[in-house]
């Protein structure tokens, strides 16, 4: 452990109950996008909190957006630029009811600290101010180049993050970006994402006679879901993978160097099993390594939700005449929007089920940040000292998210590092979130040697 790295440990450890007891008062201001609760005052909060630091701050504003929050450290020219991101806000805390104490008390209860935000993503977003508090405080000034952006509609999609990213590009320029979200492993490790899948979400629909028919009528009349499941059922084999012409001609395999990091992941089937209730999984393999990089290396054409007909308690014999369905269509390394809605649209547009109407709606590209990027190898050295053990490094994650927007727009790459509580015990988006007050200040600890060695 060098020097400064025991400084800082130090330091928070001797000011923990003051940590911990601003990050209860942050939790303790209800920021709900959903519902535009509490959403000009968290703002105002945070505002005065980097203040307070020593920042220049400034409240991006876009017509029709919830403002973001923009903070840049006052110190000399500064050889790289670090972009961190966060969100302040949160889910509702629906169903209230369901909870231990108030969903915004900040109530502590054996070392854990329980409310809505706790982990999604206050507790982040909060661990990385008071990191740059506590270097300010240890070496007398924050790095220069460091960056906050801390964005207020996350919880309802990011419709503006790329507008938002556009018009401050001036300001938001980086060498490399950070997002902090999430949690650390379940093991107790630390734990990086390096990227995510792209997605696509379709509309398919069809409509053959012009209303319902006596499905008397069945030998004669078309039947709208029978030809849409028709459709569907030519769009994957029975291996469960898509057939789809060309669609997954560009997919790439994992490097060496993603399969070394894959292999160092935990990972129980059987407890994955058991959680949801299912004997067997897809794909045909209990080797986890296998298993995992079907996880997140296979494209998905994934059904989310279908209609058509009747389907009331009473029987009616119809031959329904329209029928709809809703995919979700994650991309994977090698694949683009583009490509994939062009090969999409010629499949449905040759088969022989007769006329679909499709509707695509482009979301995020994939994206994928390099193991050997400087500031992962620096983050996962510098995490492997603080938590005393190496961290979980996951090649991708299982979802997608705004993660090309970053070297998009901003300049510099990107991955994220958990700092909240585990996925399985966070209960994000649930009653009794919450987060530990051993995972917040380490988290601390972490973000400030970061800060300090990256941009020092």
């Amino acid at each position: 452990m060098s020097e400064l790295m025991k400084q800082i440990s130090d330091y928070v450890d001797s000011h923990a109950d003051e940590l911990v007891s601003s990050l209860q008062n942050f939790l303790r201001q209800p920021s709900i996008s959903t519902e535009n609760i509490g959403m000009e005052e968290c703002t105002d909060m945070l505002s005065r909190e980097l203040k307070t630091l020593g920042m220049d701050h400034r409240i991006l504003e876009l017509e029709g957006a919830f403002p973001a929050i923009y903070g840049v450290s006052k110190t000399e020219r500064a050889n790289k630029q670090l972009v961190v991101y966060g969100h302040y806000d949160v889910q509702s805390p629906d169903p209230v009811d369901r909870w231990t104490s108030d969903p915004f008390s900040a109530e502590i209860r054996d070392g854990m600290i329980y409310a809505r935000g706790a982990t999604d993503d206050k507790g982040n977003l909060w661990a990385n101010i008071k990191a740059a508090e506590v270097l300010k405080n240890v070496t007398g000034k924050i790095p220069a180049g460091l960056k906050f952006f801390f964005e207020g509609e996350e919880e309802i999609g990011s419709p503006n993050l790329a507008k938002f990213f556009s018009t401050y590009s001036d300001v938001l320029s980086s060498d490399a970006c950070l997002l902090c979200d999430r949690g650390v492993h379940e093991s107790g490790r630390p734990q990086f994402y390096l990227g995510n899948k792209g997605l696509m979400e379709v509309e398919i629909s069809c409509k053959r006679a012009k209303r319902d028919v006596h499905s008397g009528h069945a030998p004669l009349i078309p039947n709208a879901i029978w030809d849409l499941v028709r459709l569907l059922n030519s769009m994957k084999n029975t291996l469960d993978e898509i057939t789809i012409d060309g669609y997954t001609d560009n997919v790439k395999a994992p490097s060496e160097e993603e399969l070394n990091l894959i292999r160092d992941i935990p990972y129980d089937l059987e407890q994955f099993k058991k959680e949801y209730a299912i004997p067997e999984i897809l794909g045909g393999s209990d080797d986890p390594v296998e298993v995992i990089k079907r996880l997140i290396y296979t494209p998905t054409c994934n059904i989310s939700g279908i209609k058509g007909g009747w389907a009331g308690e009473r029987g009616k014999t119809i031959v329904p005449c329209e029928a709809w369905v809703r995919l979700d269509m994650r991309l994977v390394k090698g694949m683009s929007i583009a490509q994939a809605k062009e090969k999409l649209i010629d499949f449905i547009e040759k088969s022989p089920f007769g006329h679909f109407d499709v509707k695509v709606k482009a979301n995020n590209e994939p994206y994928q940040c390099s193991p050997n990027h400087e500031l992962v190898k620096l983050s996962a050295r510098l995490a492997t000292k603080v938590y005393g053990r190496a961290p979980v490094v996951w090649p991708l994650l299982d979802g997608s998210g705004p993660m090309c927007m970053f070297p998009q727009y901003l300049g510099g790459d990107v991955f994220i590092i958990g700092l909240g509580a585990p996925f399985s015990t966070a209960n994000t988006h649930a009653p009794d979130e919450n987060i530990s007050i051993e995972q917040y200040l380490t988290a601390i600890k972490l973000m400030a040697n970061i800060f300090h060695e990256y941009l020092d």
